[in-house]
């Protein structure tokens, strides 16, 4: 029995595992906001428990007896069954921290215990099949496999049918019942192991074992690299198709199912790796992701990026972990296999995640992660079997390192075109750049990856000209031109370059809310939208939702709600229990507009179910250029019908069609997919 209670040990530890990361992001989100960067900072912390998971299992099978090993391990999942129910560290540990060390440390506070004795569970009940004589490889497949199904299972399955609360819920007691196995499994498999030493048993798992490449310490180095290089990549892509290209919450999910299903082909066992094949597609792949990058007017080619860098990635990951398949040690050093792994993986986290952003002034992760995979190419040419095949392998290498260097060089020198400055930050790349110098038409504008954020026309007389979203034929500008006369108060989530600042009469009030305070600085410092607004302005640090949930009523005339980051959905900031809290801050006839622009999401119906439940008015307003282009969408609610049926917004107002069919938002429950156009 002892090995069907394994494999059902780790069958319930990887989908736990993996279940464990959306939901967490999920419940981070109201503090941090949404966007790339916080999945990306997410994904370290989950690699580094991973290797302290790894780290444990590895020094359990070396360091501890047998009998001792599996009291301690089921005496750590006992001991950790305090932190349920399943939850992240409070805002007080979050709100004064930079925003990476805040997610690293609210996470670990939260489910790092857990999560690290659920990492362990591969690593450490395979050494106890090794210790029986069984080979334990397949096990590691098993794992990937789950993690794959669950990873997948979430945005399809148990996101749309089941609330956060409940999530969490049966997390924690699904967490239970795997302790339980865990404690069934360490009694059962202490007395079904011989009496025999340690060393028998490994030379019988040996032959059960296809010969191996390489084995023993001297591969420690290889093993890190082999898995640094792939861990890298998967953050970088992801983090380069939901910054530059499509920034939709659900494109993380393809890359990450990707990395763990190259674990799944090799680590099964039935495939063969051929090192002459995967070494020069590898070359091709790496090649072809860096001279993607060089390519114009990929940004919102979803299909054609997905397609490159999908690819790509596939390739590369094949060939890594193909490479650490066939260098597999007997089972006396799996600990320090798997180890080296993790340490591996998390090293590539901490340099994408971490390091590149307070090292780095562009997003140049992906070429520079694209020129390091000249470190696993060159590992695989020094192992081929003929000289030639070793020169024609290091000569691949180079020139994966080199289309890795002219991608990074040709991205700079694309960017640097009509640059003013570029600053980054957790949040991203802020820049701005400058067209039409000279002439009257000289314009100034802020992008966030691939995301206009606002622009100002830089001619003296035409600074305070309101443009793009918030122009005055705009839904937000007809809003608040439409407001009888007299001080007004203006509240604005989401600063951008600060065009609402244009709208400011004396005597006014307009108060942004923003949670990056770089989106301030450069604010405040290459455009002059809030120096020379004629209204009072006021800016609040923070996330907006909960620092509204704080203040007390401000009375806005409108409220304006524009805080994504690019089309990527904040998902806190549009649930019916947002609307009720914005709803709190308005006067009896003031205005919520609420910015609905988006390529791939359709928001309107969305707020219409809010407005149903809440029992406002609402109409849709789409503002279209001379030329018959949109500029911009906004849902417009009110509590009375009368603010919405003055002649500025009724001209252009349209009603919301209504789909019943669909969920209504909640914090506890939304379901992203069926919003996709």
């Amino acid at each position: 029995m002892t090995r069907p209670l394994a494999a059902v040990a780790v069958f319930l530890a990887a989908p736990l595992l993996f279940l464990v990361q959306p939901i967490a992001g999920r419940l981070i989100t109201p503090r941090l906001g949404g966007g790339a960067a916080v999945w990306s900072a997410c994904l370290v912390f989950f690699q580094v428990a991973l290797l302290g998971g790894y780290a444990w299992a590895a020094f359990a099978a070396a360091r501890l007896s047998w009998r001792t090993q599996r009291m301690v391990h089921v005496g750590l999942l006992a001991a950790s069954l305090i932190a349920l129910p399943l939850g992240v560290a409070g805002e007080s540990v979050l709100a004064d921290l930079p925003p990476a060390v805040g997610i690293l440390l609210g996470l670990a506070l939260g489910i790092g215990a857990p999560y690290a004795l659920l990492a362990s569970t591969s690593p450490l009940v395979q050494s106890w099949l090794a210790r029986s004589g069984q080979p334990p490889w397949r096990l590691f497949a098993l794992s990937n496999a789950a993690s794959l199904a669950a990873l997948v299972a979430y945005p399809f399955v148990v996101e749309p049918l089941v609330g956060l609360k409940a999530q969490t819920l049966i997390w924690s007691v699904a967490y239970g019942g795997f302790a339980i196995v865990m404690a069934v499994l360490a009694w059962r498999i202490g007395a079904a192991v011989p009496a025999k030493s340690m060393l028998e048993g490994v030379l019988a798992a040996e032959k059960s074992e296809p010969e191996q490449h390489d084995s023993g310490a001297a591969s420690m180095p290889a093993w890190i690299i082999l898995s640094a290089v792939p861990s890298a990549l998967l953050i970088a892509v992801t983090e380069h198709i939901t910054r530059d290209v499509a920034p939709v919450p659900l494109l993380w999910i393809p890359p990450l199912a990707i990395y763990l299903l190259t674990f799944v082909l090799w680590f099964d066992g039935r495939l063969p790796y051929m090192r002459a094949l995967w070494l020069p597609a590898a070359v091709l792949a790496a090649s072809g992701m860096a001279y993607g990058l060089t390519i114009d007017g990929l940004a919102f080619r979803l299909k054609a990026s997905l397609a490159i860098f999908g690819t790509g990635l596939l390739i590369v990951c094949l060939f890594c972990h193909g490479e650490l398949a066939g260098r597999k040690p007997p089972p006396d050093k799996l600990g320090r296999y798997y180890l080296s792994m993790a340490i591996g993986g998390a090293l590539g986290g901490l340099c994408v995640g971490l390091l590149a952003p307070m090292l780095l002034s562009d997003l140049y992760d992906l070429p520079i992660v694209l020129a390091a995979c000249v470190s696993p190419l060159a590992l695989a040419a020094l192992a081929l079997p003929r000289n030639w095949m070793r020169l024609a392998g290091l000569a691949g290498a180079l020139v994966a390192f080199g289309t890795g260097i002219y991608a990074m060089i040709e991205r700079f020198e694309n960017q640097s075109f009509g640059m003013h400055s570029i600053q980054r930050g957790f949040y991203g790349v802020l820049r701005t750049s400058d067209t039409g110098v000279g002439t009257p038409d000289h314009a100034r504008s802020l992008s966030n990856g691939a995301i206009l954020h606002g622009f100002q026309m830089m001619a003296e007389n035409r600074r305070l000209q309101a443009t793009g979203y918030y122009r005055d034929e705009s839904a937000v500008g007809r809003a608040v031109r439409s407001l009888p006369l007299g001080p007004r108060r203006i509240g604005v989530v989401g600063l951008g370059s600060g065009v609402m600042a244009a709208h400011g009469r004396p005597g006014d009030v307009i108060r942004f809310y923003d949670i990056d305070p770089l989106v301030v600085k450069v604010a405040a410092r290459d455009f002059s939208f809030l120096a020379l607004s004629k209204a009072s302005i006021d800016i609040v640090m923070g996330d907006a939702r909960l620092s509204l949930a704080k203040e007390s009523p401000q009375k806005f005339d409108v409220l304006a709600i524009d805080a994504f980051s690019g089309d990527a959905i904040p998902l806190h900031l549009l649930t019916i229990e947002a609307v009720g809290i914005y709803l709190n801050h308005l006067t009896q006839d003031g205005v919520l507009a609420i910015h609905v622009s988006n390529k791939f999401f359709d928001l309107p119906p969305l707020i219409e179910r809010a407005a149903e439940r809440l029992k406002l008015h609402s109409v849709f307003i789409r503002d279209l250029d001379k030329d018959g282009y949109i500029v911009s969408d906004w849902v417009l609610l009110a509590r009375t019908a009368k603010p919405l049926q003055t002649p500025l917004i009724a001209e252009l107002a349209k009603p919301i069609a209504p789909k019943p069919d669909w969920p209504l938002w909640t914090d506890d429950r939304s379901d992203i997919l069926r919003l996709l156009k």
